[in-house]
């Protein structure tokens, strides 16, 4: 039986808790100037209900500073209990750690065990571990809070040379992001960083910027900081190190990987929350001692959150419901598609498109993926992956292939392929089902109409042709990689074209349900003007997970998001309404993946929409599904997965492990550590869900496992998803979209009202 232990220590307070405190009345400005004033005599907090500010003495000598003054339990204010531990944490780190932030509390570890050595590296330039403290609560069964320490752990690259020095070691700056210092308030903490622009040119020391913020057109470089981005770290311990740049590296790369396993891991929090709660002598306020407990455990049943492993979700390889699999790879060879008797055309149109000189390995590339490859094995069974091919697993009949082939690797002679598949097309009177394209890993870093894998598929799209990319380097993979490459692209490919490769087993429920999933996409035309953020509208999955498209796929800027998801719904419910002859009394539960958390005003707006609708009796759940936050699980039974030392995922929890952390929230791991890939991914973590507080339906253990069937019903890949397909398949949406729309002659309508946008085109 799995043992879990969650890096969460609760905390309590021993002492005469009975304090006197201040009271002055609210304003944002004036919490400010007391916080800059008095950090280090006070802590304040902002009392909602009654719009004051209380002030808590928190060192010897320090008087309350309102002008009412009140005795208080420190005991019964459990909400004041987090700025008391934050402050007690800085006083304790102060002087002993390099402190980077207060909320929370971020320490860096010692300079003198960096992961990063080198005797000609100048001190400037570190890689150090690092110290997250946050305070988070837990409701237990019964309703009860529990307050606790979360500590994480993080690895920090520290780059605090100025751009002279730089200058000074050859370490180029042009075309490059600097920042500047900026003092804290408070001076325990190090200073923080501000982006003020991108260097144009140099002259006379002084940094010339473009795309800057107002007030820096230039900057000296004795001023300006690099930012310390993987790439520009690497690229600075190049230039200085030469020839021993590689070996500093990859020690530094493996030392950091050890870190974040599991057993490092851990160690380093139980010896973080050993300290404080040993050798700290923590205080709230004088003569009250912040008592930091072990972390939680579930070998001590009574004080850990309620815990489950969700089943696999059950699979369904036909109408009938009969031919069912928990398992999609073996459900898909043994029963083949669900749709296998429905799905036409059988005889598929395919063309290929790929560069010249690369058309012989892209020919036996094609024959492997569509005959299969029997004669590849693995595992200690000797399981042929892939063996029995696209055509095969899919029940197709044999494919038309056509060859069109690109001069070179540009964007134009990608495009001039294409459009000679489209005439050739037309010219013998029938339509492509398929365009397979050969693509390179470098195409990713070619922006807009000059990206020949986007220009591509804007032609083809546009002409109700599935575009399925393949990496010249994937082409390449040794024959027992290259099988479950294979895999992932076949299933991919069949639900392009409009395929459905299996249904979840819906449970049978009272209500009509449906699941809508928002998720976002970023583009930076200038990092320092406001990034334009895009929001994917996955408008409706029904409750076995059934896709929904039609015309109701938007991708809408951020701000204009709320008005689309309005519109969409309104056109989703009332469709799917008349579909399955919903009567306005029937029951109706709405579930949204969301890729923030819902404000209250959206929540009401969207209530507000469906009330228009004329349904008497709807639930609503808002779930915010996180991926950062400060949580991590440990199973103590898991030893770690391969034949061979070092184990990959040692210490890592399962996929499925569901810790419910109350009414609220939910911790769910979607992706385990059987489905790391490598040692070096060091342990899977959790996501974080979080039911918003307007929701009407609350059952968070319902939620939860839905989400969980959500991220193992992916088309995409054979492998779970690390996040739920209502909010991946956005996520994917909104990239795509918002990549075409950079693509001279691009037609957003050709996805809004052509026949491709009622397939799954983006996988």
């Amino acid at each position: 039986m799995a043992k879990y232990t969650l890096n969460f220590a609760p905390i309590e307070l021993r002492g005469d808790s009975e304090i006197l405190v201040g009271q002055q009345p609210y304003s944002a400005e004036r919490l400010h100037d007391l916080r800059a004033e008095f950090y280090r005599s006070h802590v304040f907090q902002r009392m909602g209900a009654d719009e004051i500010i209380i002030d808590i003495p928190i060192v010897k000598g320090a008087e309350p500073l309102g002008n009412v003054q009140e005795r208080i339990d420190l005991r019964n204010m459990v909400g004041i209990w987090s700025p008391l531990l934050s402050a007690a944490l800085l006083r304790t780190f102060d002087g002993q750690r390099d402190i980077r932030s207060a909320r929370p509390v971020s320490i860096l570890g010692n300079a003198s065990r960096g992961l990063l050595q080198h005797p000609r590296l100048p001190p400037w330039l570190q890689k150090r571990t690092a110290l997250e403290f946050d305070t988070r609560s837990i409701f237990l069964n019964g309703g009860r809070r529990l307050l606790g320490l979360v500590c994480e752990t993080r690895i920090r690259n520290i780059l605090d040379g100025t751009c002279s020095e730089l200058l000074s070691c050859g370490i180029p700056l042009v075309g490059r992001y600097v920042q500047v210092q900026i003092d804290q308030t408070d001076d325990r903490l190090l200073p923080r960083r501000k982006l003020v622009g991108r260097v144009r040119a140099i002259e006379e020391g002084t940094l010339i910027l473009d795309d800057h913020a107002e007030g820096f057109a230039s900057v000296a470089a004795a001023e300006a900081y690099l930012e310390a981005r993987r790439e520009i770290f690497d690229d600075c311990v190049q230039r200085i190190l030469g020839g021993d740049a590689p070996s500093a590296l990859e020690t530094a790369e493996r030392q950091a990987n050890a870190a974040h396993a599991g057993p490092a891991r851990k160690k380093q929090i139980e010896e973080a929350i050993t300290f404080l709660r040993d050798k700290a002598a923590l205080e709230a306020v004088p003569g009250v001692k912040i008592v930091v407990g072990e972390l939680l455990s579930s070998d001590k049943r009574v004080i850990f959150p309620a815990t489950e492993i969700i089943d696999r979700p059950t699979l369904v390889f036909d109408p009938s419901g009969m031919r069912k699999d928990k398992w999609n790879e073996r459900g898909i060879k043994a029963n083949g598609p669900y749709d296998q008797r429905t799905f036409s055309p059988k005889k598929l149109n395919i063309a290929v498109i790929c560069q010249a000189n690369h058309e012989g390995q892209v020919d036996r590339f094609v024959a492997k993926f569509m005959d299969g490859m029997p004669n590849v094995t693995s595992g200690r069974e000797g399981v042929a992956r892939y063996g029995d091919g696209f055509i095969r697993r899919f029940h197709l009949e044999k494919p038309s292939i056509t060859f069109f082939t690109s001069a070179s690797p540009s964007a134009d002679d990608y495009v001039a392929a294409s459009r000679k598949a489209l005439a050739h097309a037309a010219d013998n009177g029938f339509k492509w089902h398929l365009a397979l394209v050969q693509i390179e890993e470098e195409f990713k870093s070619i922006e807009g109409s000059q990206n020949p894998y986007y220009a591509t598929k804007s032609v083809l799209l546009k002409r109700d042709v599935a575009v399925q990319s393949v990496r010249l380097e994937t082409m390449a993979q040794a024959d027992q990689q290259l099988v479950f490459s294979m895999n992932h692209m076949s299933l991919a490919t069949y639900a392009k074209l409009g395929g459905t490769p299996w249904l979840l087993a819906a449970q049978q429920t009272v209500a009509h349900e449906l699941v809508i999933g928002l998720g976002s996409h970023s583009v930076a035309g200038s990092r320092i003007g406001a990034q334009q953020r895009y929001v994917g509208i996955t408008t409706v999955f029904s409750s076995d997970g059934s896709y929904l498209l039609s015309d109701r796929t938007a991708v809408v800027p951020y701000e204009k998001y709320a008005d689309a998801l309005y519109e969409t719904l309104k056109r989703s419910i009332t469709t799917v309404r008349k579909q399955d002859n919903w009567r306005s009394t029937d029951k109706v539960r709405l579930v949204f993946h969301m890729f923030k958390p819902p404000k209250d005003a959206e929540a009401d707006a969207i209530k507000r929409t469906v009330d228009a609708l004329g349904l008497e009796d709807v639930t609503f759940a808002f779930v915010h599904i996180a991926d950062t936050h400060p949580y991590l699980a440990f199973d103590n039974t898991q030893n770690g997965l391969g034949y061979r030392d070092p184990k990959k995922g040692v210490l890592g929890p399962s996929r499925g492990l569901h810790i419910k952390l109350g009414d609220y929230e939910s911790l769910v791991v979607f992706s385990g550590a059987s489905e790391l890939k490598q040692v070096s991914d060091g342990m899977p973590r959790p996501c974080l869900l979080k039911l918003h507080r307007s929701s009407t339906f609350t059952d968070m253990t319902y939620l939860a496992r839905q989400a969980f069937e959500f991220a193992g019903h992916s088309w995409r890949m054979l492998s779970p998803e690390p996040l739920p397909i209502t909010i991946r398949y956005s996520d994917l949406i909104a990239e795509r979209l918002t990549s075409l729309d950079s693509v001279e002659g691009w037609d957003a309508e050709a996805v809004q009202f052509g026949q491709i946008g009622r397939t799954l085109w983006f996988l």
